[in-house]
């Protein structure tokens, strides 16, 4: 029964947006590209949050202070659960696209909401495509705008860490941004580890101090990775 009431209502809200949607267009045709991306990320704030309420979920946040407040990140996460972007987009407000699976690209109307904010597709098994959106990420993170990215590069649904893929980190080193680690403990509660169900959970954020990239010889870049692999790993064991 809440499972059914969650979706009801999510597709409601998301169907109530659809002029606010119509305005992002339309400003995207007049090349009103900021009042857009403006636009899209309170409007995806605000449903992102609506759908953690409706599962009845609680979010604990801890160390927003030490997300750098002028400069673009590369913000890499654990990824428990598809409700781990929630948390992103509803409590962590810096302006940020999301590195995502191709599918989430196939879904009626959310597509376009992602497509405003930017959002970079992977590929499982398509490396040129792959390249040719890291590229684009690269971009995003030279214009300012911080990029979310999951290293596991699927949903480990459940506590435990999947490895770390090396080549998400190449987004930091090749832009010069800080990587700012963040743990997410949780979200797979919500829809279980088969995603068949919608159960309220204590959702716990925490944001690990920014990590420095600039000028980082190779050693300490092949390094990095593990390193943060291990600061995520052991917040999620206290």
């Amino acid at each position: 029964m809440r499972r059914r009431l969650f979706f009801l209502v999510s597709w409601t809200l998301v169907v109530l947006g659809l002029p606010l949607l119509g305005l992002a267009a339309i400003l995207s045709a007049l090349g009103f590209d900021k009042l857009r991306t403006r636009i899209t990320d309170d409007f995806l704030a605000f449903l992102a949050r609506c759908l953690i309420w409706l599962t009845g979920s609680q979010v604990k946040l801890e160390g927003l202070e030490h997300i750098p407040a002028h400069e673009p990140v590369l913000f890499v996460s654990n990824h428990q659960g598809h409700f781990d972007s929630a948390v992103f987009l509803a409590y962590i407000r810096k302006p940020k696209s999301f590195v995502a699976s191709s599918a989430a690209s196939k879904f009626p109307i959310f597509r376009l909401w992602f497509s405003y904010a930017y959002t970079i597709y992977l590929e499982i098994g398509n490396v040129r495509q792959n390249y040719t959106a890291l590229e684009g990420a690269k971009e995003i993170l030279n214009q300012g705008r911080s990029v979310v990215i999951y290293p596991e590069g699927v949903i480990s649904s459940g506590p435990e860490m999947g490895d770390f893929k090396r080549g998400a980190f190449k987004l930091a080193f090749a832009t010069g941004v800080s990587i700012v680690p963040v743990v997410i403990d949780g979200t797979w509660q919500v829809m279980g580890e088969k995603n068949d169900r919608i159960e309220p959970a204590i959702i716990t954020a925490k944001i690990l101090p920014p990590i420095p990239t600039a000028g980082l010889s190779r050693q300490e870049q092949l390094q990095l990775p593990d390193e943060i692999y291990t600061q995520i790993q052991a917040e999620l064991k206290t």
